[in-house]
């Protein structure tokens, strides 16, 4: 690709320019903030609009100025343009890239995939599934100090078996990469998957959001996969969201595979009928075992005051998953009440946490060593109305002797949960 044809289909050449200058003008104290803290506030915002502009924009590659945005976004449209750009011997930023963001078209993402937190569904010839083709085709090894990759709505299924081979190869060569997120990804079988998480050799955090099989697993056939396969011993913290009964088993099994080295959990159960509520806490329960993780510190639960239809029932998991754990190494527990970029508002939505059943099961000797409760998306004006709700509902654990326990509420979800989990 020749410098002259860098420009094409590009912004206006004077609104590159005073970009380029203004960030010129930036002191470096103020571009180390921006990177050390790309999710703060406006910041990430700015940072994510100039990222995509580059993108978009091959006049930039001249002026070498990739590596300020060490974050990718790559849509449908934008993918063959990126392949060529990064082929390019002009190319100067490829080291610089820390993130990859895969992005479906014209959807408003959320931590889960999608505006409203849950998996869509797309006609089998949408734009919205090409990923299963364009992952085979990215050079994931050429960038030799990436960490993050986030792969929304990938149909694996669908892969060849040279594709995928192929896509298990590059992230096999990868060595810095250490944050997967698979968001509403399906695959054929649980062999496919375990096949996935294991060639990532330096993971230190996964999310796993709504993943799907094509064909369930036998009992037999978990046995077999989970006896013969291994993860990262690097492998620390783990976010697990669950949409269908039949998937919670083979789900939690993987959760399983972590062992001893997971220090942070995630949990988010949405069954796809009210309906069953009830019946997806028996089966995880059932499934679940701490027993594996002795060394967990942190246990956070997401997402909890979503729809009005759901106020007050769906989070009775949340004692039933607490009591649980008899480890006595949890040091804090994260309660997420909102999945959206708005914080709540009104505290009738606190209704929604059984703060006395979380209490009495905090309040066991098991939960011991716990110092610390966070309490994420509370708008800043509800702080004092909240605290005094939630020290009044849990003032059995407050009031326990010998314990000390702070409850500290957060406006937003990236200060408590970025540096547990990476996403």
């Amino acid at each position: 690709m020749s410098v002259s044809t860098t420009t094409q289909r590009c912004f206006p050449t004077e609104l590159i320019e005073e970009i380029l200058n203004h960030v010129n003008c930036l002191p470096a104290k103020d571009i180390r903030s921006i990177l050390d803290h790309p999710v703060e506030g406006y910041k990430g915002w700015r940072v994510a609009t100039l990222t995509s502009c580059s993108l978009v924009c091959r006049a930039w590659l001249p002026r070498s100025r990739y590596h300020l945005f060490r974050s990718i976004y790559i849509l449908h449209e934008d993918h063959a343009h990126f392949l060529q750009l990064i082929a390019s011997p002009f190319c100067s930023f490829i080291h610089s890239i820390r993130t990859i963001y895969f992005r479906r078209q014209h959807l408003q993402e959320t931590i889960y995939g999608s505006e409203d937190g849950l998996p869509k569904d797309h006609p089998e010839d949408s734009e919205a599934h090409w990923l299963h083709k364009a992952l085979p085709t990215l050079p994931l090894s050429v960038f030799t100090n990436i960490q993050k990759l986030r792969i929304p709505d990938a149909k694996f299924n669908l892969m060849s078996e040279e594709d995928f081979m192929n896509t298990l190869s590059e992230l096999s060569l990868s060595t810095t990469l250490t944050h997967l997120a698979l968001n509403s990804c399906i695959f054929s079988t649980l062999d496919q998957i375990i096949q996935t998480l294991c060639s990532c050799r330096a993971l230190n955090s996964l999310s796993l959001r709504y993943p799907e099989l094509k064909e369930k697993p036998t009992p037999e056939d978990m046995l077999f996969q989970f006896q013969n396969a291994t993860l990262p011993t690097s492998l620390s913290s783990l976010m697990i969201s669950i949409l269908e009964i039949s998937n919670i088993d083979w789900i939690l099994k993987i959760m399983s595979m972590v062992g001893a080295s997971l220090k942070y959990l995630s949990i988010h159960i949405v069954p796809s009928m009210i309906t069953s509520y009830d019946d997806a806490i028996d089966e995880v329960c059932r499934a679940i075992n701490f027993d594996y993780h002795p060394n967990l510190e942190s246990i956070a639960f997401d997402s909890l005051c979503t729809s009005d239809l759901w106020l007050g029932m769906s989070t009775r998991h949340i004692p039933a998953i607490l009591q649980k754990i008899t480890s006595s190494s949890i040091r804090e527990v994260v309660l997420t009440l909102s999945d959206s970029c708005l914080s709540i508002y009104d505290p009738a939505d606190l209704d929604a946490i059984d703060w006395a059943s979380i209490s009495e099961v905090l309040s066991q000797d098991s939960y011991s060593n716990l110092e610390t409760i966070h309490v994420l998306k509370v708008s800043y004006c509800l702080y004092e109305k909240a605290m005094d709700i939630i020290a009044e509902r849990m003032k059995g654990l407050l009031t326990k002797k010998n314990m000390s326990i702070d409850i500290v509420l957060w406006d937003d979800r990236e200060t408590v949960m970025m540096p547990r989990f990476g996403w």
